[in-house]
């Protein structure tokens, strides 16, 4: 006959043994604890700098929200935005090859690193704009202190080159806005003249066909001719030039003659300062594409600095927190199931 077993009867037994589960997963943690100082350690080698953002000005930053092609919905968001760029790049191969290069110059022991060596030893991090953490972690103190230390000052070095390349490229883009402006408004201005022209030729037309030229024919006329003034005081004079109501066609036509010659020669001379506008906006454009990919997608509200003093703060790294943990779950459940297989029904005889 086999002793009937219930499940809530064995949890409700565990339940009332809680000091045993206490026990069992202390000793389990202690054990952790043990084995995490028989391990050898790594240490941590910790350096903070400042990292500035004006981040007022992040609306205005059109660069960076091209770049990021989102919309930051607050500061915070251009901030973060910001520090998860720079936290991210300074783990990137040019920087990783400069700060093995500075090791390797400084230390033998470095000879048989290579940058992909370098890239989990090394951490940014961050709360707030103003301070921006850095973390690097060796064998050996010594070694932590030199890798975040060459890795700062090589980060210091290029990410300050390429704020002063985005601070260009912001030069540049308020150089190219009124160039592509006023470039606008000559095509514009190319193509109303064009149109005016044409219409001043059909009414020219008209006037030929009569032997003076009434208020009506007159006042088409002074249409056209008004949307073509660009109040200058040459076309000032020509407006106020224009004959009266119910002037001779001869006089009408002279006068409009006069007037086409102007918007004629306006005509000839806007390709030419076209191409010259042109020209000058593609160096600027040229000279921006380079500069902006010198900034390495970095704002032009960014500033970096070094402490005064590199001096690295160091910790020994040990990963006493997980292994206390593991092991007090392992012998929790080892103990579990100890209970378990004691409490398992037997069979009478």
């Amino acid at each position: 006959m086999v002793e009937d077993w219930n499940l809530r009867d064995y949890i409700l037994v565990i339940t009332h043994r809680w000091y045993l589960v206490a026990l069992a997963f202390l000793v389990g943690a202690l054990l952790g604890w043990g084995a995490s100082n028989l391990l050898a350690p790594d240490y941590r080698a910790n350096l903070d700098l400042y990292v500035g953002i004006d981040a007022y000005r992040g609306p205005r930053d059109r660069y960076i929200v091209g770049v990021a092609q989102d919309e930051f919905r607050s500061l915070d968001d251009y901030k973060n935005w910001n520090m998860a760029q720079l936290n991210e790049m300074v783990r990137g191969d040019e920087f990783l090859i400069d700060t093995l290069a500075a090791l390797q110059a400084e230390d033998l022991y470095w000879l048989d690193f290579t940058p992909a060596d370098l890239y989990p030893m090394l951490r940014g991090s961050w709360r707030n704009a103003g301070r921006w953490h850095l973390a690097a972690e060796a064998a050996s103190p010594e070694h932590a202190v030199q890798l975040v230390r060459a890795w700062a000052v090589v980060i210091d070095v290029r990410v300050n080159e390429a704020i002063s390349h985005a601070r260009q490229v912001v030069a540049l883009d308020t150089r190219m806005v009124p160039l592509a402006a006023e470039l606008a408004e000559m095509q514009i201005r190319q193509e109303l003249l064009a149109q005016i022209d044409l219409n001043l030729s059909e009414l020219r037309q008209d006037v030929e066909a009569v032997d003076q030229v009434d208020a009506y024919a007159r006042g088409l006329i002074l249409a056209q001719v008004a949307r073509a003034a660009d109040w200058g005081a040459g076309w000032s004079l020509l407006l106020e030039a224009i004959p009266a109501p119910g002037a001779d066609s001869v006089e009408v036509l002279a006068w409009l003659d006069d007037f086409r010659a102007v918007i004629q020669a306006e005509l000839a001379d806007l390709p030419a300062r076209s191409e010259m506008l042109e020209t000058q906006y593609d160096e600027l454009a040229d000279a921006y594409a380079r500069q902006a990919e010198l900034s390495l997608a970095l704002s032009a509200n960014l500033s970096l600095g070094l402490p005064e003093e590199i001096a690295p703060t160091v910790e020994d790294v040990r990963p006493a927190g997980l292994l206390m943990l593991v092991g007090g779950f392992i012998a929790l459940l080892l103990w579990l199931l100890f209970a378990l297989a004691r409490s398992t029904p037997r069979e009478r005889v």
